[in-house]
């Protein structure tokens, strides 16, 4: 009686832990599950994330991109350049019996393609003549100076201004020499002078016969010349003169305003196709009955709802079970 009651004793406990072992699996299991789905929620909402931040970033560094490159656009095509210098080479006639020239000193500059005009765009037109510091330079006194502007229909703009060496008395002439000898000794400089004639202000390029070429005459023979240089300088305004004498704050301004642009287009974009008005559109259009989204949705909401139930169903029966296995196991041993 002993041995049965030991053996039924013994039955019941293997069974009561074969239960008890595949209740805690079967939790073990459900606890995985509830893990792995909720590992996996935080992994998609940490990618995307990650997607979006990305995305915005690149989005960031494309319109900096495309400002950027619209206002040097801008600046390469609005502004034409502040100065040009063209070495002259002045020609004359050579007297055959005497020393001296025997026609005025003149050039010819053509300006295709060596130099630009920009259309609407005031210009100051210059000759500077390096000349050295002589007695017969001295001694010329006032000279004149001319130039032609030849346009592409051969019309023809003069210009003629009268210049002078600047003075220097005989006593200023001693001191500079002997202050400066060390340098003339050396040859690091010279006694010269610098004469700038100006023969056009606000000078205007015609649009229908640009002009072609620029004719300079010094209409004396006995000036001495070093060196001549034609300047045409561009007189800015307005615009292109803040462009050009403040840079950084036109080019900041510049990118800012297309930054700003760009972002308030690439926002009414999205505005205009990510706007819930336009899903509906699209889901009456395509004669949807209902979203597609929250069908699939409920579906796996009322599957993973069974689940649970069914779970949760076992668990009563695991521990009913359990409780009659107790029962039986006190009884037997009474």
């Amino acid at each position: 009686m002993e041995k049965k009651r030991a053996v039924n004793i013994r039955s019941t406990l293997g069974t009561t832990f074969e239960r008890g072992m595949l209740y805690s699996k079967q939790k073990a299991e459900y606890t995985a599950v509830k893990a792995r789905e909720h590992a996996r929620g935080v992994m998609s909402t940490t990618k995307q994330v990650l997607y979006n931040a990305l995305a915005t970033v690149l989005t960031f560094v494309l319109i900096i991109s495309i400002a950027v490159f619209m206002y040097g656009t801008f600046y390469y095509a609005y502004m034409p350049l502040e100065m040009h210098e063209e070495p002259v080479n002045l020609q004359f006639r050579a007297c055959p019996d005497q020393m001296g020239l025997c026609s005025f000193p003149n050039a010819s500059v053509h300006l295709h393609p060596k130099i630009k005009l920009m259309q609407g765009q005031p210009y100051s037109i210059s000759l500077r003549l390096e000349v050295p510091d002589s007695v017969n330079n001295q001694a010329l006194g006032m000279f004149m100076s001319c130039l032609e502007v030849v346009y592409s229909n051969k019309n023809k703009e003069h210009s003629c201004k009268s210049s002078i060496l600047e003075f220097r008395s005989e006593l200023l002439r001693i001191i500079e020499t002997m202050a400066y000898s060390p340098f003339f000794l050396t040859g690091t400089s010279t006694q010269r002078q610098w004469i700038t004639i100006n023969y056009f202000s606000k000078f205007q390029d015609d649009p229908h016969f640009p002009a072609k070429e620029l004719i300079l005459e010094v209409q004396s023979k006995y000036i001495q010349v070093y060196s001549a240089t034609l300047l045409v300088h561009a007189e800015f305004s307005g615009l292109r003169h803040i462009m050009y004498h403040h840079p950084w704050i036109s080019t900041v301004t510049g990118v800012l305003s297309n930054v700003v642009i760009l972002t308030l287009i690439i926002l009414m974009s999205w505005t205009r196709f990510f706007t819930p008005e336009e899903i509906e559109q699209m889901d009456r259009d395509s004669g949807l009955k209902g979203s597609l989204k929250d069908e699939v949705v409920a579906k796996l909401a009322g599957e993973q709802a069974e689940k649970e139930d069914d779970l949760f169903n076992a668990e009563k029966d695991d521990i009913e079970i359990l409780k009659e296995a107790v029962k039986m196991g006190v009884e037997n041993i009474k």
